[in-house]
C-alpha cells in the first residue's frame, strides 16, 4: 500500500468539508478538518502537511494569510485555493503569491482530487531534488574521498585542476576503480553544479535505444514511439553529461555524438528540427580507447574530442594504501544503513583484504565488506566471512599439487560474478559465459542468495 499522506482541509463550509474530505479519502489521504483561517496556521505550528487546501474568505485569518504563512515557515508544501468568490484576477494573484493551483466553486472532485495528486507528486520531486542537491557536495567532496596513495592523491590533484573548467574529461580504468564517483565530483565542484548531472550507459542499450536516450525522438518515430522524448543531451542542458562505458557506442552513435558535441545542438531522431544546448562532456571507458582507434572501432576524430583532459585511475592492486582505508570506510557505512551489529575486522581479515588482488576493484571490495557483514556471525569479521578464500584447504592431487574439487571452484566463480557484477544476475550470467537461466538454476542449486536476503532470513 502506498503511504498516506496528510492533508490540511480549511474552509467554513462544513458541507464543502464533508464532500472534500470524503473525496480525497477515497486516494487512502488523511484528512484534517478545521473552519478558520487562525486555527490552521496554530495546527500548523505544531504538525507538518503534505498538502493544504484553503478557502480564500473565512473567519480568524484568510486564505491569503494562511499561504503567506505557508511561504514563510514551510516552504515546499503545496497550497490549493478555492473559493466561491474567484476571479481572473484573484486567480492570477493567488498563483503569483505561490499557490499550487486555484479553483472555483462548485468544485468539482475528480478535478480537486487529479490536483491533489499532482500537487503531491510535484512536492515530493521537489523535495528529492533538495535533498540531492544539499547531499550532492558532501558525497563529492575531494577532502572526503579517500586517496592516502599517492597514485590516488594525484588523480584527485588533477580532478581539482579541471573541475572549475569547462574542458572535456576523459576517465579510464578498470571496471570498478570509482569513474562515476570522480565523474560526480567534477561536475559538483565545477560552476555547473547547480544544473543537472545527466549519465548515460553506452553499454547498456542497443544502438537504436541508445541514439534515443541521447538525443530524444519525435513521436512516431519508430516502432513503439507512442509520444515524443526528450533525449539526455537536452536534459543536460547547463550542465553535465557523463557518457559511461563511451568504448562501446557503435560506429554510427559515435558520429551523430561528435556532431552534438562540435556544433552543440541535438536533433531527435525522425525530428527536422535542432535544439541548441550547451553541456560539458565527462566520458568514462574500460577498454583502451588508443586501441580501438587504431583498430577502426572508434572514431579518431571523436577520441581526441574526449580526451582533451585524460584522467587515469589506477586498479585498487596499485594503491595498496588505500584498501585498508576504503574498507574500515564500507565497514561503517554499512553498519549504519543496514543497523547490523558493527564487529571489527580481525587482524586474519586485515591481512587477506591487504593481500589480495581486487580484480573487481572497489565494487567488488565493497561487496565483499557488505558481505561479511551481514553474514559474520562471531564477534569479529574473520577472512572466511569476506569470501576470499576457498571454504576448505587446497586437497593434494596424485602428482601432489594442490586441487581444487570441480563443485567448490564453480561455486567460488558463481560468487565472485556476482560480487563483481553487484548481483545483477545478467551481468554476472554474460561474466560466467551461461544464460540468465543456468545462472538462476546454480543459484536455487548451490542455495545462494543476496546478502540483504540472507540478512533478513536471519532476522
Amino acid at each position: 500500500m502506498p503511504p498516506s499522506n496528510q492533508i490540511l482541509l480549511v474552509d467554513d463550509d462544513q458541507e464543502v468539508r464533508e464532500i472534500v474530505a470524503e473525496a480525497l479519502g477515497l486516494d487512502g489521504h488523511q484528512v484534517v478538518e478545521t473552519g478558520r483561517g487562525d486555527e490552521a496556521i496554530a495546527l500548523l505550528e505544531k504538525r507538518g502537511f503534505h498538502l493544504i487546501i484553503t478557502d480564500l474568505r473565512m473567519p480568524g485569518a484568510s486564505g491569503e494569510e494562511l499561504l503567506a504563512y505557508v511561504e514563510e515557515h514551510l516552504p515546499g508544501t503545496p497550497v490549493i485555493m478555492v473559493t466561491g468568490y474567484g476571479t481572473v484576477d484573484v486567480a492570477v494573484q493567488t498563483m503569483k503569491r505561490g499557490a499550487f493551483d486555484f479553483q472555483q466553486k462548485p468544485l468539482n472532485m475528480e478535478h480537486l482530487r487529479l490536483t491533489a495528486k499532482r500537487a503531491l507528486a510535484k512536492a515530493q520531486l521537489n523535495h528529492a531534488v533538495d535533498y540531492l542537491r544539499h547531499e550532492q557536495p558532501y558525497i563529492y567532496r575531494l577532502d572526503s574521498l579517500v586517496a592516502q596513495s599517492p597514485a590516488m592523491q594525484k588523480v584527485l590533484n588533477k580532478v581539482s585542476r579541471v573541475a572549475p573548467t569547462d574542458i572535456t574529461v576523459l576517465l579510464t580504468g578498470e571496471t570498478g576503480t570509482g569513474k562515476s564517483l570522480l565523474a560526480g565530483a567534477i561536475h559538483a565542484n565545477s560552476p555547473r553544479e547547480g544544473a543537472n548531472l545527466v549519465t548515460v550507459n553506452c553499454a547498456a542499450l542497443t544502438e537504436t535505444l541508445l541514439e534515443s536516450e541521447l538525443f530524444g525522438h519525435e513521436k512516431g518515430a519508430f516502432t513503439g514511439a507512442h509520444k515524443a522524448r526528450v533525449g539526455r543531451v537536452q536534459q543536460a542542458h547547463g550542465g553535465t553529461l557523463f557518457l559511461d562505458e563511451v568504448g562501446d557506442m557503435s560506429p554510427a552513435t559515435q558520429a551523430k555524438t561528435l556532431r552534438a558535441i562540435e556544433d552543440k545542438e541535438v536533433q531527435p531522431i525522425g525530428g527536422s528540427r535542432t535544439i541548441q544546448v550547451d553541456v560539458r562532456i565527462i566520458a568514462a571507458t574500460n577498454v583502451e580507447l588508443d586501441e580501438a582507434v587504431a583498430q577502426g572501432r572508434f572514431r579518431e576524430d571523436l577520441f581526441y574530442r574526449l580526451s582533451v583532459a585524460p584522467i587515469h585511475i589506477p586498479p585498487l592492486r596499485e594503491r595498496p594504501e588505500d584498501v585498508i582505508p576504503l574498507a574500515e570506510m564500507f565497514h561503517h557505512k554499512i553498519c549504519q544503513e543496514s543497523r547490523c551489529q558493527a564487529r571489527p575486522f580481525a587482524q586474519a581479515a586485515l591481512e587477506a583484504i591487504q593481500a589480495y588482488q581486487w580484480p573487481g576493484n572497489i565494487r567488488e571490495l565493497r561487496n565483499s565488506v557488505e558481505r561479511a557483514v551481514l553474514f559474520a556471525s562471531g564477534n569479529e569479521i574473520g577472512p572466511s566471512d569476506l569470501g576470499l578464500t576457498p571454504k576448505s584447504e587446497p586437497k593434494s592431487g596424485d602428482n601432489g599439487l594442490p586441487t581444487l574439487e570441480l563443485k567448490e571452484l564453480e561455486h567460488l566463480a558463481v560468487e565472485l560474478a556476482l560480487r563483481q557484477s553487484e548481483w545483477v544476475q545478467s551481468r554476472a550470467a554474460d561474466l560466467l559465459g551461461i544464460s540468465p537461466r543456468a545462472l538462476s538454476y546454480k543459484l536455487d542449486k548451490m542455495d545462494i542468495n543476496h546478502p540483504k536476503l540472507e540478512a533478513r532470513r536471519r532476522r
